[in-house]
């Protein structure tokens, strides 16, 4: 089964297409909502193509694309989910959340299929061009607010985006790939312009979660000392570039905006509050996914605490935490041992990057959340599994009727999922405007 691609890496460039680019017709109320449409479009089609390569396979046994132990972690995982959800106060929504994040693993399982270099190519260049072409576009924003001398507002400046950490959050992973393109003399300094403008871009949306996230890639990737080091140097004087131009454009019409503010956002509180409120049970189940809101004093409810580790203990329970801390330590650690043993592979040591920076900007914020950047944490995660895990995983053999009732159950989940879905979205009221929560569409109300 690990022998072909189940998901064709055209099939993954057009979700790029279709979610980054604003000028495609929004098919929803927002650009968030839109998205999400896409997105649920994406996983049931890669569930489809993995059914039809189950069924296609006329022996009755194939492999694992992941070894037996990461299989039984990320199962671990979903059955707590399962089981957090049925124990809920919300138990149809939860139930959506859990089958949602299944069909995400199930994604990854998929992409991990790819591990050729052409294909991880075109994959990756179909993202930095989508993606640029939404920069461009921000750039003609920013040139029309400086010519209308008005202050850098960057709900103005991000294109379509309704929340500006939505932007953010892609961007992150974007970082590591033109860092991995600066290595091509080329197009270095066309590359080095739209790293630039990302990272300006960044100032402008005051995301300090996302430049201490590049940061910290940027210690690590100097530490591993591969051959990135002198791209990721340039990376760092970019930043300080960036920086600078982002001082100077403010003071011609100020806005009021401080990079450096000392504040939290509430973040911290909200963290304590969150950890405060555990209970005994939550060393085994969690309160269910997808349903945590919490209001701080008088401000609008948050639909998530902004850190993933705080988010699963408290939705799913701490063995689904362990769970999925050790696949994503696992993770890293093979990376880091096929790195030192093959120091010239760019192309894995950049994916190993999108992932981890991913992975840290989680902490901060709701990377784990939002439909196009959740999707692109369990996408870069495939494609890296892909190229480190070179053994094939166990042979596990299924009958007629194995494969007859996995279908069935196939069947029912995608029932389950797509009339949940769109339960929730007929509630939404665009009269209402945007509000916090629930997360799975931007607007709307869960029950």
């Amino acid at each position: 089964m690990n022998q072909v691609n189940i998901i064709k890496p055209s099939l993954i460039s057009l979700f790029f297409l279709c979610t980054l680019i604003p000028l495609i017709p929004i098919v929803s109320y927002d650009y968030h909502n839109h998205q999400r449409i896409i997105q649920i479009t994406f996983l049931l089609i890669t569930s489809l193509l993995v059914l039809t390569a189950f069924l296609g396979n006329k022996k009755p046994a194939f492999r694992l694309s992941l070894n037996k132990k990461s299989s039984v972690l990320y199962l671990i995982f979903i059955f707590s989910g399962c089981l957090s959800a049925l124990m809920s106060m919300e138990r149809s929504f939860s139930l959506l959340c859990t089958f949602h994040i299944s069909l995400l693993i199930l994604t990854m399982c998929c992409v991990s299929t790819i591990n050729d270099k052409k294909s991880i190519l075109f994959i990756i260049y179909a993202l930095l061009i989508t993606h640029t072409s939404l920069i461009l576009i921000c750039l003609l924003n920013i040139i029309f607010t400086l010519s209308e001398q008005q202050p850098l507002n960057p709900y103005i400046i991000y294109s379509g985006f309704i929340n500006i950490r939505f932007f953010n959050q892609v961007q992150v992973f974007i970082l590591p790939f033109l860092v991995l393109l600066l290595k091509f003399k080329g197009i270095q300094r066309v590359v080095f312009i739209i790293l630039f403008l990302n990272l300006l871009l960044i100032f402008i949306g005051q995301a300090r979660g996302a430049l201490l996230s590049f940061l910290a890639f940027s210690i690590f990737a100097l530490a591993l000392k591969t051959t990135l080091k002198k791209q990721v140097i340039i990376g760092l004087v970019c930043l300080a570039l960036s920086c600078i131009t982002f001082y100077a454009l403010d003071s011609l019409n100020k806005g009021g905006t401080e990079i450096l503010r000392t504040s939290t956002s509430g973040r911290v509180d909200l963290w304590l509050n969150t950890l405060s409120s555990l209970s005994i049970k939550h060393l085994f189940i969690g309160n269910g996914p997808g349903i945590f809101e919490m209001s701080l004093g008088n401000s609008a409810p948050f639909s998530h605490p902004h850190n993933s580790l705080i988010e699963i203990l408290n939705e799913w329970g701490l063995i689904a935490l362990i769970c999925i801390l050790t696949a994503v330590f696992t993770t890293f650690k093979k990376a880091v041992t096929h790195l030192r043993s093959h120091k010239k592979d760019v192309i894995t040591e950049s994916l190993f990057y999108s992932f981890a920076i991913g992975v840290i900007y989680s902490l901060f914020s709701g990377v784990h959340v939002m439909p196009v950047s959740q999707t692109l944490l369990f996408i870069m995660w495939g494609l890296l599994l892909g190229r480190i895990n070179k053994r094939n995983g166990p042979l596990i053999y299924i009958s007629k009727w194995g494969k007859a009732i996995i279908t069935i159950l196939f069947i029912f989940g995608w029932y389950f999922y797509l009339q949940q879905a769109i339960s929730v979205y007929n509630n939404i009221d665009p009269d209402s405007g945007y509000i916090y929560g629930p997360r799975f569409w931007s607007v709307g109300q869960r029950e």
